[in-house]
């Protein structure tokens, strides 16, 4: 089957869209598969990537209300980001069944080749990599799914909450 993938996020360049574009294509997933964009972009931006998002296994829908439904519907979710901190946007992906293909920057709760592919910031090589294992291997895809689906209840707000009350008790121990 052809490899879904989506961004979703502000489209500017701290967010990396403009690697995912280069990856996506340079891959070759973008020959059988669609990579779907959700999100606004900033001023100028979408204009710079005029030629990538015009591609044919590109679709732009802008702000979508529903993420968590067109993450269902998605194989992995790319953020190639360099800078973040920590990826709401991956914890809901993951939630939703949808791999974390992202950069060491995004902040995303996963380990690299147990439920996620995870590429050093600016790695576009790494990257395209990564894309060309995920669509070239459904065995891969489907393992990486089912294991980020099994920890899924570790990325709720009530363990969050636990995570940072175990890490108070550890810092007032000092």
């Amino acid at each position: 089957p052809a490899l879904r993938a989506l961004f979703v996020g502000r489209c500017e360049p701290r967010k990396g869209l403009h690697y995912a574009l280069v990856a996506w294509v340079d891959s070759g997933a973008a020959e059988h598969g669609t990579l779907t964009i959700c999100g606004d972009f900033y001023p100028g931006y979408e204009e710079l990537l005029a030629d990538r998002l015009a591609h044919p296994s590109v679709t732009v829908k802008g702000f979508v209300p529903d993420v968590a439904a067109v993450m269902r519907e998605s194989d992995v979710l790319l953020l190639p980001t360099v800078e973040e901190g920590s990826a709401l946007v991956t914890y809901e992906a993951q939630a939703s069944g949808c791999v974390p293909v992202v950069s060491d920057a995004a902040g995303a709760r996963c380990t690299h080749l147990e439920d996620a592919l995870v590429h050093e910031v600016g790695d576009v090589a790494a990257l395209t990599e990564h894309l060309r294992l995920v669509a070239g291997d459904s065995d891969l895809l489907a393992r990486l799914r089912a294991r980020t689906l099994a920890r899924r209840d570790e990325l709720t707000w009530e363990q969050g909450a636990r995570d940072l009350e175990g890490l108070y008790r550890e810092l007032l121990a000092r």
